[in-house]
């Protein structure tokens, strides 16, 4: 009799389809994208980094106080006894006054901790993103350990059925004397180790299941096999790289506290200044009964003073600052070279596993036809008990090799994923339930009517899609100069503190990130915008990359300058194209590039707020 094996390309086409599509499971499974939106936030990891955030932002607010200056009110009731004259006089004295001081310069240093407090910040934002990146993959890890256990054991059990079958063939035969009865301890040995390896998943099991209950809350039930729909082209791991090294997290806060730690060098350099402070005082009212001979009643004074500092306590401080920042800029640079190892290693298993995944799925069909043949052929006396036991050993082998590969593949990719901080924004649009087809986990012959059988459609939840703000009338052109267009008015609705212009280039659910929602990002928007003073905006190294489905990236360097406030940063922004018209849907901070040397401040005015 002539068996069809199916097709290596068929085979591939076939994992893909049930890899990256929904199939049949029951209503109420939970997805994986579910349990992370549901219990993310609600981690203690998560908690602790939103509070050093908000933390972060108390510091900006500081630092922000030193700009202004401090008023003092003073009020004293006494009573006295004075001696004029060899008398003795009580006396009661009821007085006020009133001060007002105004740092008016300190070497910049007030500036350079601002900056520092604001890198600082944007630090803690990233860590943030890393907070939330981790647990997310610790779920998805967790969870597809969960299935994989399941599915291993599933499998392992029908082999034991199979073998405790087999064995009870074996039995009548010894008991018939047709066989040895070795051959039914050999029968015994293959159960024991079966058995032996149940109890072993089982123990993995139940420890994979508490750790979901601790991460999630809740007890792991109805869970399916998750898959995440691949982008990148097979061999793109420069892109990938490049791509990782621009968004991964912990990446991004190492190179802002380096830039942090270069401000601080400022403000230790500051120190070396003369500090000079303008106070006025005043006295508002004095009664002294009895009245003295002589006093003030009221009074104003100006006051200016320098304090000059001496010792060597300034210039250890910036000895300190400056080894602090090749310290920060050594660790980022280290931690550039490990995320450069992990991506390469990551990306080489995960196209290994992508690339082996219908040959696993060949060896299963294989091995379950040679366990069946085999079982005829042991019946016919044309097998021994020990090649019948290997092949359905070998069959459990392959199945749980299929298993673990499906698994790999999710774990590997959701850590690429995590590293580029674009994890949950994937399980979001790109996740696809992918349980194995029951056909591959049992232990009868893959159907070759099946093979036959053109793929099925698989019925899937549409991705989440924007809704897009209907856009103006658009000129036609290239999308570089469409972009650059839109990039120019956005700056200018900036500038101009238009603030309902300046929300019109962004996508109407725009998702700012950190647990954040529209509303709460329009509200800090709009008061950015509308109350900066004199804003100015400046576009320059403008690098546009196209990434196709109407998608553009552009990045670029951002000079921003409102009143005596002036940053610089690198920006990217993720735009997508509707009705002709480009819309912002990312907007991601990726560095601030080191400050060009400048001379020395001159005390000339009051700074203002």
């Amino acid at each position: 009799m002539t068996r069809h094996l199916p097709a290596p390309s068929r085979l591939a086409g076939l994992l893909a389809a049930i890899g990256l599509g929904l199939a049949t499971c029951a209503a109420h499974a939970e997805a994986l994208p579910a349990v992370v939106d549901k219990v993310l936030l609600q981690q203690p990891s998560v908690r602790s980094a939103q509070a050093l955030l908000r933390a972060a932002d108390a510091q900006m607010t500081q630092v922000r106080s030193d700009f202004l200056p401090s008023l003092g009110l003073t009020y004293r009731n006494s009573d006295a006894r004075d001696e004029t004259q060899g008398r003795p006089i009580d006396r009661n004295v009821r007085r006020s006054d009133a001060s007002l001081r105004w740092n008016v310069f300190n070497g910049g240093a007030d500036t350079n901790r601002l900056r520092s407090i604001s890198l600082t910040r944007d630090a803690a934002d990233a860590d943030l993103d890393e907070v939330l990146e981790k647990v997310a993959y610790d779920i998805t890890e967790n969870y597809t350990d969960v299935v994989r256990l399941r599915q291993t054991m599933d499998s392992l059990n029908a082999t034991i059925a199979r073998q405790e079958k087999v064995e009870a063939n074996v039995a009548r035969r010894v008991e018939a004397g047709r066989i040895s009865s070795a051959e039914l301890d050999l029968m015994h040995v293959r159960l024991i180790q079966s058995r032996t390896l149940l109890g072993q998943l089982r123990a993995q099991l139940g420890t994979a299941e508490y750790r979901y209950r601790l991460l999630t809350g809740q007890a792991p039930e109805s869970l399916v096999a998750p898959a995440i729909q691949p982008t990148d082209k097979p061999g793109d791991v420069d892109g990938l790289v490049e791509r990782i090294h621009e968004r991964n997290p912990r990446l991004r806060a190492a190179l802002q506290r380096t830039a942090a730690r270069q401000a601080d060098i400022g403000v230790a350099r500051g120190s070396f200044f003369p500090a000079v402070d303008l106070s006025y005082s005043k006295r508002l009212d004095n009664t002294t009964i009895p009245v003295p001979v002589s006093d003030s009643d009221r009074s104003g004074q100006v006051q200016v003073s320098i304090d000059i500092p001496l010792g060597g306590k300034n210039i250890g401080r910036h000895t300190e600052a400056v080894e602090r920042h090749q310290a920060a800029q050594a660790d980022a640079d280290d931690m550039l070279m490990k995320v450069s190892k992990d991506i390469t290693d990551l990306y080489r298993q995960f196209a290994e596993a992508r690339e082996i995944a219908p040959l696993t799925e060949e060896r299963v069909v294989a091995a379950q036809r040679v366990a069946a043949a085999y079982e005829l052929h042991f019946e016919a006396g044309r097998r021994s008990l020990n090649d019948l036991s290997i092949s359905q050993e070998d069959l459990f082998n392959a199945q749980r090799s299929l298993i673990e590969n499906r698994a790999q593949q999710t774990t590997l990719q959701a850590q690429l994923l995590g590293l580029a901080g674009e994890l949950r924004t994937a399980l979001r649009s790109r996740y696809r339930p992918a349980p194995i087809a029951a056909e591959l986990l049992g232990t009868t012959p893959f159907s070759p009517a099946l093979v036959a059988a053109p793929l099925p459609t698989l019925e899937a939840p549409p991705a989440p899609v924007m809704e897009l703000v209907e856009p103006a009338a658009a000129g036609t052109g290239k999308p570089n100069e469409q972009l650059g267009r839109q990039l120019e008015a956005w700056t200018a609705a900036w500038s101009a503190k238009d603030f309902e212009r300046y929300r019109a280039f962004y996508v109407a659910d725009f998702q700012p990130g950190k647990g954040r929602s529209t509303a709460d990002w329009e509200a800090e928007r709009r008061q950015r915008v509308t109350q900066a003073d004199a804003p100015a905006i400046r576009i320059s190294n403008l690098k546009i990359r196209p990434h196709g489905d109407g998608r553009l990236s552009a990045r670029f360097t951002q000079q921003y300058k409102a009143g005596h406030y002036r940053d610089t940063v690198r920006k990217q922004l993720d735009w997508v194209k509707v009705d002709g018209q480009w819309k912002i849907a990312a907007e991601t901070v990726i560095a601030a590039p080191p400050p060009p040397p400048a001379p020395a401040p001159v005390p000339t005015a009051p700074k203002e707020p």
